[in-house]
């Protein structure tokens, strides 16, 4: 009897140590399985750091690929994706993020020469009612760097590059909000884009009291980028004229 007992709690203690060394791997594989559910798209991750003794999750270099059928296969270069979470919150099956940081350092919009456009594929960018899932997210920090477009649409094919360097915050937010929805609408709030198959409009539908939130917080950024352009212009000095 002993012995089974030792032999059980033995095989208990290993199972332990063998989910602590692949708790990392464990993680990434869960991040590449639901992005995928999510947007559609395969995803490409560097590394995973899963905190020990800390509710934090902390993904390097995410790379978000377009279908095979694009010729660009790059959609989104993500260097990092920061999640503070509580673990409880998890178990029950309503995930409450504390924080979560979406660091976005270039965004590729390829639209094809049949007028369609890989972000109107992604999962979710066509509002078809409230989401089945459950979660709260109570401080979202988006940054978005450049956002490219190639189109292929033209007999002669073009590329533009938009820096935007913006950082923005959405506070309260509920499964009334599709994340993906979000980010394109703050991309197209700020970028002018071709016909590529999705409208601003359209995005707006579904978000709840976020949609508000958007042109709130937009707002306070083209004026604090107005506001540090005008102060750059005063700093520099004036030719004289004649």
């Amino acid at each position: 009897m002993k012995k089974l007992l030792w032999g059980t709690l033995a095989g208990f203690v290993v199972l332990l140590v063998a989910i602590f060394l692949a708790r990392n791997f464990i993680a990434r594989v869960s991040v590449e399985i639901g992005a995928k559910k999510i947007t559609g798209f395969p995803l490409k991750i560097g590394s995973v750091d899963v905190g020990l003794f800390s509710s934090k999750v902390d993904v390097r270099n995410l790379t978000l690929m377009n279908p095979p059928e694009f010729q660009e296969k790059m959609f989104v270069d993500m260097p990092q994706l920061y999640i503070d979470y509580r673990l409880g919150s998890l178990l029950r099956g309503a995930p409450h993020f504390n924080d979560m940081l979406i660091n976005i350092k270039q965004l590729v919009v390829v639209k094809t020469d049949k007028g369609d456009s890989n972000a109107m594929k992604l999962k979710g960018v066509v509002f078809s009612g409230k989401s089945s899932s459950k979660y709260t997210i109570d401080k979202l920090r988006l940054h978005i760097g450049t956002v490219t477009l190639k189109d292929y649409s033209h007999p002669k094919p073009t590329e533009r590059n938009t820096p935007l360097d913006i950082d923005v915050t959405y506070p309260n937010i509920t499964d009334s909000t599709d994340i993906t929805r979000l980010i394109l609408l703050t991309v197209m709030s700020q970028v002018k884009l071709p016909d590529i198959g999705i409208k601003p409009d359209d995005l707006k539908k579904g978000l709840g009291t976020v949609t508000n939130q958007v042109g709130q917080v937009l707002k306070g950024v083209t004026e604090q980028t107005k506001g540090l352009f005008d102060n750059l212009k005063k700093a520099l000095p004036q030719q004289d004229k004649k």
